[in-house]
């Protein structure tokens, strides 16, 4: 779980144009493999800031302070986040046997994928999107991005979608959502529901677990399903060593989509009736 990069990111592509924040996060996502050998004065030095100002900006990441976040970009270069051993497997993969194995690799996921799919587990997650009052989706990096792309997808279907880029925010609407909120996550490892978030050093239960919001997980991950809380599971499979999870969850979203059209043409067509 890369935080410090993840975080700085999304503050860096949601600040002003040279702004202070955009200046500070520019700075540190060029030294972060060395964060873990500097000192709160050397690197507010680097950023040409103040060491209070340093420190009031990496709390307002969600740090407790400089010596958390220090401690979570040294775990992050630890497990090789930002050196590239732990990068996409499918970069790996098309590089060392090119693009056409590629293709005919992932034509393989996708038929495990569509044979392995429980359109049970979906059309009952659909049924639940339908009579929501609130409906949000999370995910993190690849998979918020997925997130966002269901968001969009099911404003076309003219059913109102929520999420949260941030994290943090995530969590805060987490801890605020009723029981009225249905929130759906994608997470292909199961990761999300089972630490704070993205909190690297924090191993202490998951926030997830104690929303009363009802809760949907779509994952590949059969052990993380079983959980008590999750109320809406969603499995899905692909067979290869290659990580292919990000087209995988691109095509449950087309599955969920198609399901919730033809539930509400179905809804609508028994309302005129």
């Amino acid at each position: 779980m890369y935080i410090v990069v993840y975080r700085l990111t999304n503050l860096l592509n949601d600040s002003r144009y040279d702004s202070a924040n955009m200046h500070i996060c520019r700075k540190l996502l060029e030294i972060v493999t060395d964060l873990d050998q500097m000192s709160i004065d050397q690197v507010a030095d680097k950023c040409n800031v103040s060491k209070s100002t340093l420190s009031k900006f990496v709390k307002s990441l969600g740090f407790e302070n400089y010596k958390d976040f220090r401690e979570n970009a040294a775990l992050e270069k630890e497990n090789s986040v930002y050196t590239g051993v732990a990068g996409l497997e499918a970069d790996k993969y098309i590089e060392k046997y090119r693009m056409d194995n590629f293709l005919k690799l992932l034509s393989k996921d996708v038929e495990r994928f569509m044979s392995g799919i429980d359109l049970q587990q979906v059309r009952r997650l659909v049924k639940a999107i339908y009579e929501a009052p609130r409906v949000a989706a999370f995910g993190m990096v690849y998979s918020e991005t997925v997130a966002m792309d269901f968001v969009y997808q099911m404003a076309d279907a003219r059913k109102t979608v929520e999420t949260r880029i941030h994290d943090l925010r995530q969590e805060e609407y987490l801890k605020k959502a009723d029981a009225d909120t249905l929130v759906i996550i994608f997470s292909n490892t199961g990761q999300y529901i089972y630490q704070n978030g993205m909190k690297a050093t924090d191993r202490s239960r998951s926030f997830v677990g104690k929303t009363k919001a009802k809760k949907a997980l779509i994952t590949s991950n059969k052990e993380a399903l079983r959980e008590p809380y999750i109320d809406y599971p969603v499995l899905f499979s692909f067979t290869s060593v290659v990580q292919n999870q990000i087209y995988m969850e691109h095509l449950m979203i087309n599955v969920i989509v198609d399901e919730y059209k033809s539930y509400k043409r179905r809804m609508e067509r028994e309302l005129e009736s």
